[in-house]
């Protein structure tokens, strides 16, 4: 959990700056890390939220065009963003509980719906 702390830490550092270094579009950017972080812990039942983790964590591990771009232009390297985040999904950080599976992906009348989830740990 110390990574995950750390990254954040990173994030927020530059968010809060004062400097004027540091411009507001750099500042958007590290928030729009941040919230993608934050929606890939989330540890409750809501389908909505649920959806939202489940986008956050394919979006912080596959390398996409707009991920690389919001990355870079937050001053972070999009490789090792990636990294961090599939070695915290590898020691089960952002995980789902088999209670979000079963809110995610089976409706009320017991049918199982198949929706393709990104837990490639390479």
């Amino acid at each position: 959990m110390a990574n995950i702390e750390q990254l954040m830490k990173s994030f927020v550092k530059t968010l809060l700056n004062p400097s004027n270094k540091i411009n507001k579009e750099k500042r958007l950017f590290c928030a729009i890390i941040i919230q993608a972080i934050e929606d890939a812990s989330y540890k409750g039942l809501d389908k909505r939220h649920l959806k939202y983790k489940h986008e956050a964590i394919e979006w912080l591990t596959t390398m996409s065009e707009d991920f690389c771009y919001i990355t870079e232009i937050a001053g972070y390297n999009p490789e090792y963003i990636k990294d961090k985040i599939k070695n915290l999904m590898f020691i089960g950080y952002y995980q789902f509980t088999q209670e979000q599976y079963d809110v995610l992906f089976y409706t009320g009348n017991n049918k199982r719906i198949v929706v393709k989830l990104n837990n490639d740990k390479s």
